[in-house]
């Protein structure tokens, strides 16, 4: 008798089924439909049963990977997975020398799962279902999904690229566990490599909160920041202090609104980082949620900007007393790696409403109150404009996009714009200057 051969549905299957530490990876998303259309497949389901998983996967893969490609959307799994061998080198920086073969089995056959293509499953089902023409044309017809022959290069030169390139060109991932182990050592689990800027939700009915990653956060960078040198100087000394290791304060950037407070954290963020710099945006009425954050952050590589924009408090406000605690470093005992940035309208934080009769010690309470923003290591203000640098901000602006103004005309026009809408601030001249390109262009 001739050897034994499994079928091709059959190879895959125990495939999937050797899977240990990354068996997460296809229980949900791309994965989890891709190991459910296989389980079909193998079980010879109706060709009904199989074409819906077969679709039912392709949309998955659409939404996930925006060309369809299934060995990029399982990379990215790779790269962010939080198993007990990604966790253990973040925490310890090293696993048993004995798990190394088994990780290198694992890979190889992640590898040969990633590198079935839509034909593969198309004549899985085309041999197991061959009576009917008819179901073979509507089989033939199914949405193709990516086959990736173009080597892939790294977006930018963040090692989570650089890791997911090596993968991506790479015919036996079990030569890449070296490659995976001093990934996982150096930058640690789940998208903090992977993202530089994420926001904290926590809805209704919802207990624990999680951080969601911003896929295109402001490209802003400090160059398209005019003005305001100093206060811009004094944020990356401290940001560099920060990622140096070095002691570095919590900011409070303070100033009348349109000033380019927010704009210049977030233009800092994409200046540092592919050096390992993070923002995360935490809503004011979410700051007693920092304990919480703080554990998932606390063994982290990277290092975190919590940023919390539009700072002002009501009296009595319990976020406000969040703040003070964490402020105060009363939060169980903040890690090296976070830092707060905030920015206000106001200088002391507190919508003041004092009543003399109400309160015997309202003076005591009073101070406390306006004593919050003391509590920020470094304040930094941020004022309006006077009319010369109003109208500088305009002419860097042009400049920069390198529009062609007579300097009379755009200075006489820029004045009445401030005038007439939001007053003299760089978000005003930024407007301004929307306007006027817009009006120039459509002149022609």
């Amino acid at each position: 008798m001739g050897a034994f051969r499994m079928k091709r549905q059959e190879e895959i299957k125990l495939n999937l089924d050797s899977l240990c530490l990354y068996k997460g990876i296809f229980e949900e998303g791309v994965g989890g439909k891709f190991s459910t259309l296989i389980k079909k497949i193998s079980k010879d389901k109706s060709i009904g049963e199989c074409i819906k998983a077969y679709n039912e996967f392709t949309y998955e893969l659409f939404s996930k990977s925006k060309n369809l490609s299934f060995k990029e959307a399982i990379v990215e799994e790779i790269l962010l997975a939080h198993n007990p061998f990604s966790v253990g080198l973040e925490v310890n920086g090293e696993i048993p020398d004995f798990t190394i073969l088994g990780i290198k089995n694992e890979l190889k056959a992640l590898g040969e799962i990633v590198s079935l293509n839509s034909k593969d499953i198309k004549k899985i089902l085309v041999d197991n279902y061959k009576e009917s023409e008819d179901v073979k044309n509507r089989i033939n017809s199914l949405i193709d999904w990516a086959v990736d022959e173009k080597k892939y290069l790294a977006k930018t030169t963040m090692p989570f690229e650089k890791t997911k390139e090596s993968l991506m060109n790479s015919n036996d991932w079990s030569l890449c566990a070296e490659n995976l182990i001093d990934y996982h050592k150096n930058n640690g689990t789940g998208r903090a490599p992977a993202y530089s800027a994420f926001v904290w939700e926590r809805f209704e009915n919802d207990d624990e909160g999680h951080l969601r990653e911003v896929k295109n956060p402001d490209p802003i960078r400090l160059s398209d920041l005019i003005g305001y040198e100093m206060q811009k100087e004094e944020i990356l000394d401290n940001t560099k202090h920060f990622l140096q290791g070095l002691p570095a304060n919590n900011l409070l950037l303070y100033g009348a609104r349109g000033t380019g407070k927010s704009s210049t954290v977030k233009a800092i963020l994409n200046e540092y980082y592919e050096q390992g710099l993070r923002l995360i945006e935490v809503d004011k009425e979410q700051l007693s949620d920092f304990t919480r954050i703080i554990r998932l952050l606390r063994h982290k590589k990277q290092k975190f900007i919590i940023f919390v924009d539009d700072l002002v408090f009501q009296e009595n406000e319990a976020s406000y007393s969040a703040l003070k605690t964490i402020l105060e470093g009363r939060v169980e005992n903040r890690p090296d790696n976070i830092l707060i940035y905030a920015t206000t309208n106001r200088r002391h934080l507190i919508q003041e409403k004092f009543s003399n009769e109400d309160e015997i010690h309202s003076k005591d309470t009073r101070e406390e109150q306006l004593s919050l923003a003391d509590r920020f290591g470094i304040t930094i203000s941020f004022f309006t404009p006077n009319q010369n640098e109003f109208l500088k901000i305009v002419d860097g602006i042009v400049e920069g996009k390198g529009l062609e103004v007579d300097k009379e005309y755009l200075h006489s026009e820029a004045l009445k714009w401030e005038k007439w809408h939001n007053g003299r601030s760089p978000r005003s001249a930024k407007q301004f200057i929307n306007w006027l390109e817009a009006t120039l262009k459509s002149q022609k």
